[in-house]
Parts: C-alpha cells; sequence; structure tokens
C-alpha cells in the first residue's frame, strides 16, 4: 500500500537536519510518527517507508541506496541510527515506548489465568535489553535531566539557602530577616565531533543494517566520552577554578582503605541535609574493592540480630555502581542524581555525509554539542581511602541546617 512517501527522503532529511541545528534531538522514527500518516490516521514507520522504496535493511547495498539523487540522503540516517544505538540512547527510547505501552495495557486482563493474555511478553522486551546490556553509555543516569539550550554558553543561577533557616519568634516581635544569596555562573558547553573517511569500496557492498553494527562502535566511544565529561563535572564541578567541586573526605583507618563504615557516615550526612546517595561511582580497581565489600557480597542477616534497630532517620545507600575511569586512584563518589547534575545540549547528536569523488571518498562527519553543569555541590562527595577523615571531614557547606 503506497502512502506517498517515495521522492520525500530528501524533504525529511533536510527537515531534521534543521532540527537538530536548533536543538532538537530527532530521528527518523520520531519525524515519521509526528508528520506522516495513514488513512486511519496511524502513525507512519521508517518501515513503510523502505517498504514504498523497497529497501530491505538486511539486504540492500549501501550502494543501491546511493545512486538514487533522493534515497542517497538516506545514509546520513542510517549512519546516524547505528551511533545512536552505540550510545543507547534507541534502547532508552525503546524501553520508555515499551513502558507506556505496559502502563497503557493495564486493564481487566491482568494474567494468564483462565486463558487471558500477559499484559507484554517478555520476548518483546528481550531485543533492546539485550542490546542495551552491552552499551556501556550511563551518563543519563547519572543527570536530572537534559536541557536545552540556544548557545554554547549558559548562565545559570546559583542560590544559596544557607542564611534561610527558621528562627525563633516571641509574640508581636519582629520576625527576624533570613536571605538567600543569589548569583550567577557561565558553564561552557564542549563540542565533540568526529569526521569519518571510508572508501566507496569499504562500504558500499555492505548491507544498510551492518553498517549500522560498524556505526554503533563509533556511538559507544562518543558514549564513553560523554561518561567521562558527566563523572567529570560530578567530581570537579564545571568552573575551571574547581570552585564547584565535591568535597573530598577521609576514611575511618586508611590501612582499611574504604570500608562500609565510611560509606555509612556519608549516607547519615546525606539524610541531614536532604540528599539521597543512590549512586556510587568508582574507577576498575575501587569499584572492584566496593564489590568485594562483606557488607556487599554476604548475604546479610541469616539469623535475627541481638538487638533489633529500625533507623527511623532518612538513611539512603547506594544501589547503583558505575565503573569510570575519571575517578582517581583510592576512591569513591557517592552522590544524588536527583540533584547533582544537569546536561545541557545546544545541539544534539547530528551526522553530516559527504561525497568526495575525485578521491572516491564518503565522508561522515559526527558531531554533538553538549556539557554538565552542577546544580548543587552537596548532592555529591569523594571518599578518599588514603587519607584520614579525621583531619579531612566534611565542609561547611555539607552541614545539616541548625534547627
Amino acid at each position: 500500500m503506497s502512502h506517498g512517501l517515495k521522492g520525500k527522503v530528501k524533504e525529511m532529511v533536510t527537515r531534521m537536519d534543521a532540527q537538530r541545528q536548533a536543538g532538537f534531538d530527532t530521528n527518523l522514527r520520531s519525524f515519521m510518527a509526528d508528520n506522516y500518516s495513514d488513512v486511519n490516521n496511524q502513525p507512519l514507520t521508517p518501515e513503510h517507508l523502505f517498504a514504498e522504496l523497497e529497501i530491505n535493511p538486511q539486504r540492500t547495498q549501501l550502494q543501491e541506496i546511493m545512486r538514487d539523487d533522493d534515497t542517497r540522503y538516506l545514509a546520513a540516517e542510517v549512519v546516524l541510527q547505528g551511533v545512536r544505538r552505540g550510545m543507547g540512547l534507541a534502547q532508552r527510547e525503546q524501553l520508555a515506548a515499551l513502558r507506556e505501552r505496559a502502563l497503557a495495557s493495564f486493564g481487566p486482563i491482568t494474567s494468564e489465568a483462565a486463558g487471558g493474555q500477559r499484559f507484554v511478553s517478555p520476548e518483546v522486551f528481550l531485543d533492546p535489553v539485550n542490546r542495551g546490556v552491552v552499551q556501556s553509555t550511563f551518563y543519563p543516569d547519572l543527570v536530572v535531566r537534559e536541557e536545552t539550550v540556544s548557545q554554547p554558553q549558559v548562565i545559570l543561577p546559583k542560590i544559596d539557602l544557607s542564611d534561610a533557616k527558621l528562627m525563633d519568634g516571641n509574640e508581636a516581635a519582629t520576625i527576624e530577616e533570613g536571605s538567600i544569596s543569589y548569583s550567577t555562573k557561565t558553564v561552557t558547553l564542549a563540542k565533540k565531533a568526529r569526521a569519518i573517511k571510508q572508501s566507496y569500496e569499504s562500504i558500499q557492498f555492505s548491507s544498510l543494517s551492518l553498517v549500522q553494527l560498524f556505526m554503533e562502535d563509533v556511538g559507544r566511544i562518543l558514549g564513553h566520552t560523554l561518561n567521562g565529561m558527566a563523572v567529570d563535572a560530578i567530581v570537579n564541578g564545571d568552573q575551571a577554578d574547581l570552585s564547584e567541586n565535591a568535597a573530598v573526605i577521609g576514611v575511618e583507618a586508611t590501612a582499611n582503605k574504604i570500608t562500609w563504615y565510611d560509606i555509612a557516615r556519608v549516607a547519615i550526612q546525606f539524610g541531614l541535609i536532604g540528599r539521597t546517595g543512590l549512586q556510587v561511582i568508582g574507577n576498575a580497581t575501587t569499584a572492584l574493592d566496593y564489590l568485594n565489600l562483606p557488607e556487599v557480597k554476604n548475604k546479610q542477616f541469616p539469623g535475627a540480630p541481638l538487638l533489633a534497630t529500625m533507623m527511623k532517620s532518612p538513611l539512603t545507600m547506594p544501589e547503583e555502581l558505575y565503573v569510570s575511569t575519571k575517578v582517581g586512584a583510592n576512591k569513591i563518589v557517592i552522590q544524588d542524581p536527583s540533584t547533582s547534575l544537569v546536561q545541557l545540549t545546544a545541539q544534539p547528536l547530528l551526522i553530516e555525509t559527504e561525497k568526495i569523488i575525485m578521491k572516491q571518498i564518503q565522508g561522515t562527519a559526527i558531531s554533538i554539542y553538549t556539557g554538565f553543569a552542577k546544580l548543587q555541590r552537596n548532592a555529591s562527595i569523594v571518599i578518599d581511602g588514603s587519607i584520614l577523615f579525621s583531619g579531612n571531614g566534611f565542609p561547611t557547606w555539607m552541614q545539616p541546617f541548625a534547627g
């Protein structure tokens, strides 16, 4: 069935490129869903487009779509999807869509009992989950959210509530005034780009799906780079003078390195200042040390404790472990992902291609204009197993408000 898509590829890609350059992240699937529908008002998909163009991603070779003045514009989108898969972005979108579908399916049929159908078949989740497992991109998990900005230098607010605490007030007395300190800071975004040049022969006889597999590695490299940028911002802040770096505290005994006691101390302090340290980040060595902690690797409480105690003050221990080379030796980072960091993107992932006919080379340029900014300095902390807590405790700006 024809949907009138033939001959519109150039127009689609041109419009998508314009959206990306304007700061909106888009891809062929979302673009088609937003702009094209069938007679029943159902959104069209890339599969509809490929069917009309007689393209089979598993069999159609890149050289076949490069011959046509219209379909050759698809080459950039093929590369883009490969890179996005390598970065883990496509998988996140798929899983988000599946979650929405699962929620929408909550109805009278709740199980397979009496011949009913399952909410969502596990097989539906299998492909995106398996693909997501091999990805190493975790920076989206470290940030509160991603914000689109209009320029590579962003002015953000800095708000200090340290002098806004409640005070005692007597009857008919003037209420003592506190203050909220407000200032601004400038965050400069980095442009990450990579140009790839390939000979015609190296790609033209490959199927579209095979080309995407090669491009996934490019996405993984880009994802690793953004991982490092995010962790660096958590540890060192977003200012060149390190004025917003995370606090560095010591441990109870350097001979024992970082122990559960030291981690629990941070959890208690975070609870006092309203932070939840759900995430821990370490390098390959400190991550292994963390996994080797008896409290992590061993089953706890095989019997009832002698003195059962319920902790009533907020106490959140880390639940997620991330590994990054940006964390120094003998150190781990604990952070609250709901208040620590925000990603600022001036230009989402952009793919541009060109032909150098005289050299028979296909050129592809991949770029993204993004960066990470600190929201709350006291939402992350570094534990250094080589220094003592007795001389390296919590700084004043991490102390709880006086009651």
